[in-house]
């Protein structure tokens, strides 16, 4: 692969892990919601993440798409796998990184939702924070402030049978597929490349599937579990539990994605020529 190739393959992978660990550490906004009682303060929080993670998603696409496009100008897709096998690794790095400063971010978010009920808008928060004298070394303080160790004791409690055991297992697929589910099309299409369009476009049908799990088994519960804990029907550490639940089975569906990259992509392929026929 070329110099310029790499270059791009490191900034996708970079962009990557950036996107899995905004949405890993989505989940401190909750735990934090739940700690200040202010969970619809703590969800404006959350759609900044969504913003953010959608905003470099936005830049990877098009590199993404670049480095196709030329690998299949040279007539070599299946030099395609050893890049997405990069770039679902550093999916997998920023789901650990993000797994590990989750207590550092609930004291980051505790902190945001008071400065956001003062503000009362994300913008005047914002402008605010950067309007101020000496702005990085009040990041730099408030950040070590906040700072703690990764706690992993609440992993303990599915040994009590508090979390479904079915539960973890949609999360661990969801996460798989949600890894996978665009490379596997876009390698598809790399295959096909006169039925590039249709086989990237099938993508949605594998993410359809993650996402009627989700909606239908995956946060119906943590919605109960967390208005149980708003409302003092459960502890608050049945929510930790379910989060760092949730959190471990993304991390392991995306190394679960390695081994679903290929077999994903046959079935886009066979999918596509079905269609074709």
């Amino acid at each position: 692969m070329e110099t310029l190739d790499l270059e791009r393959l490191m900034i996708i992978c970079i962009l990557t892990g950036v996107i899995h660990m905004v949405e890993t550490l989505s989940y401190s906004a909750r735990l934090a919601g739940i700690r200040t009682r202010r969970l619809y303060l703590a969800g404006a929080l959350f759609s900044l993440l969504v913003l953010l993670a959608r905003t470099a998603n936005m830049v990877q696409a098009p590199l993404l798409g670049s480095i196709v496009d030329t690998t299949i100008m040279a007539g070599n897709a299946p030099m395609l796998v050893e890049p997405f096998r990069l770039i679902i690794f550093s999916a997998t790095t920023g789901s650990i990184l993000a797994a590990m400063l989750i207590p550092t971010f609930i004291n980051i978010f505790t902190f945001l939702i008071a400065s956001l009920e003062r503000n009362e808008s994300l913008g005047m928060m914002i402008f605010r924070m950067i309007n101020t004298d000496k702005f990085f070394k009040k990041i730099y303080r408030r950040v070590e402030k906040s700072a703690r160790r990764p706690r992993f004791y609440h992993l303990l409690l599915l040994r009590e049978k508090k979390i479904p055991k079915t539960l973890i297992m949609f999360t661990i697929l969801v996460a798989s597929i949600n890894t996978v589910g665009v490379l596997s099309a876009i390698y598809a299409g790399a295959l096909l490349p006169d039925y590039r369009l249709t086989a990237s476009q099938l993508s949605g049908v594998l993410n359809g599937f993650s996402t009627i799990i989700l909606t239908f088994f995956i946060d119906p519960y943590a919605s109960l579990i967390t208005d149980h804990v708003m409302a003092g029907k459960r502890r608050a550490q049945e929510l930790s539990a379910l989060v760092a639940c949730l959190v471990t089975g993304k991390i392991v569906g995306t190394i679960l994605g390695q081994l679903l990259l290929l077999p994903c992509a046959r079935f886009v392929v066979f999918v596509t020529m079905l269609l074709q026929n």
